[in-house]
């Protein structure tokens, strides 16, 4: 199924709270608000709004990118051939590793780095002179549930 037809089908399915807050477009289940009882809906801070799912199938649509999640679900490895700068699980891999590993230019990886980071899959770290990158565990369960719940 393509993306715009993915997207369709969560307009369609997904039931949307009417804008609070600023927060557009919040795609919430059935279950976490019912609009007859007012308020806002269940879990409101954990939502994920319909713009973020998008945002996140962008940044998975690249085959490299979405490789460089995989690696990152497993650091020590999956860069085992890399002396790590810092700890692989609490701090990210070397953003210079990840480089090497996928054979591209800097330039390519840090831009691909950028989009996993806007889109809150991975959240990056300073050490040093280096940026290392994590896997956001959250904000993967939360979207895998979203999307669960909503295609």
């Amino acid at each position: 199924m393509s993306l715009a037809a993915k997207l369709m089908v969560l307009a369609v399915i997904g039931k949307r709270r009417p804008e609070r807050r600023g927060r557009p477009d919040t795609v919430v289940s059935r279950n976490e608000w019912n609009p007859k009882e007012g308020g806002a809906p269940v879990g409101d801070e954990a939502a994920v709004r319909a713009e973020e799912m998008v945002e996140a199938f962008k940044a998975l649509a690249n085959p490299v990118r979405l490789q460089i999640m995989r690696w990152l679900r497993e650091p020590e490895r999956e860069f085992a051939e890399y002396e790590p700068i810092a700890d692989r699980r609490t701090v990210g891999v070397c953003v210079s590793h990840i480089q090497a590993k996928s054979g591209l230019a800097q330039s390519t990886v840090s831009s691909y780095m950028a989009a996993l980071e806007r889109a809150g899959l991975v959240r990056s770290t300073r050490v040093g002179k280096w940026t290392h990158y994590r896997r956001d565990e959250g904000r993967l369960r939360r979207l895998s549930d979203a999307i669960g719940d909503h295609l």
